[in-house]
């Protein structure tokens, strides 16, 4: 893999993170978090179309009064609309208690965008949904109850739970589970998911359909905003953030699905705050979204055209 060129797409000194990307209507579609830093309660969504030499071309943004909101993922539903998924942290009215609820949006054009609609269970992270024909699935995580449920539906009715504690640390001894995507192959799902207690480690998952039993293998390495791009029945695309040589770097890999094995790790120009990617495939080119810190210390989002 050779990064063919890199391009900063944002100019704001804000803080610009946690990214996804998305092929929509001919066009890359670039969705991150913008606020005054990674933990402040201040969070508006920010959608760039771009062309695929990176240039931006149109813009919009979400933003909900005296609401956080944080990590924005895109997917296309089977009706061709553009929908968008997010966490949304806001203080209740009453107390000082923290609400926070999964948020989702629907686009005709990339540009115009519906009220939000929730989705799944309150105080639990529906992290990404990926679609298997007419139905989608995704992880939701709970920091305290250190575990994975898996929801079905759709996102934009109903996103309802099928498996309580597909991973967690009372079934499994393994303790916070967390950030995760999926990938399925004919009637097999893989998972890929983060934990942050222990070990350390991430877990590569497998289940048959109707994916209600689970298998882990340990990957025995840390990765941090894990995303999965199927590239055949045995090999995955890989990019999220690892510890190299105790610093944080965003990168790409290939996974073999079946064994755990890892190979041709690229790693992208980041340093300090960084990752969080999306990924697109065009032609036998990669296209990767991504936020790093390494340019003067300000957290930007970041472009990559990669040749595989």
């Amino acid at each position: 893999m050779n990064i063919n060129w890199l391009k900063k797409i944002t100019a704001n000194p804000k803080h610009n993170a946690f990214t996804d990307l998305c092929w929509f209507q001919q066009s890359l579609y670039c969705c991150f978090r913008v606020a005054t830093n990674h933990v402040s309660g201040d969070g508006i969504l920010r959608i760039l179309k771009l062309d695929l030499l990176g240039n931006v071309l149109t813009g919009s943004f979400i933003k909900l009064d005296n609401t956080d909101l944080r990590d924005p993922k895109l997917t296309v539903g089977p009706d061709g609309k553009l929908i968008l998924l997010a966490y949304a942290r806001c203080p209740a009215t009453d107390t000082k208690k923290l609400i926070t609820q999964n948020y989702c949006w629907v686009s005709q054009d990339g540009l115009s965008w519906s009220t939000p609609k929730v989705v799944a269970e309150d105080y639990w992270w529906l992290w990404r949904i990926r679609w298997k024909n007419d139905t989608a699935y995704g992880f939701a995580y709970n920091r305290r109850a250190n575990s994975i449920d898996l929801y079905q539906g759709s996102p934009r009715r109903r996103m309802y739970k099928v498996v309580t504690g597909a991973l967690s640390l009372d079934k499994h001894q393994l303790g916070y589970p967390n950030e995760s995507d999926l990938v399925f192959v004919d009637k097999q799902c893989y998972a890929l998911v983060r934990r942050d207690a222990d070990t350390y480690t991430a877990q590569l998952g497998r289940s048959k359909f109707p994916f209600k039993q689970w298998v882990w293998q340990d990957l025995d390495f840390y990765l941090g905003g894990p995303v999965m791009h199927l590239m055949n029945k045995q090999t995955a695309l890989i990019a999220g953030r690892i510890l190299e040589k105790q610093q944080f770097k965003t990168v790409v890999f290939k996974l073999d699905l079946l064994t755990g094995m890892t190979s041709e790790k690229l790693l992208l120009p980041s340093a300090g705050d960084n990752s969080y990617p999306g990924m697109v495939l065009r032609d036998k080119q990669l296209y990767l979204s991504y936020y790093s810190s390494h340019q003067g210390g300000c957290s930007a989002i970041y472009l990559a055209q990669i040749t595989l």
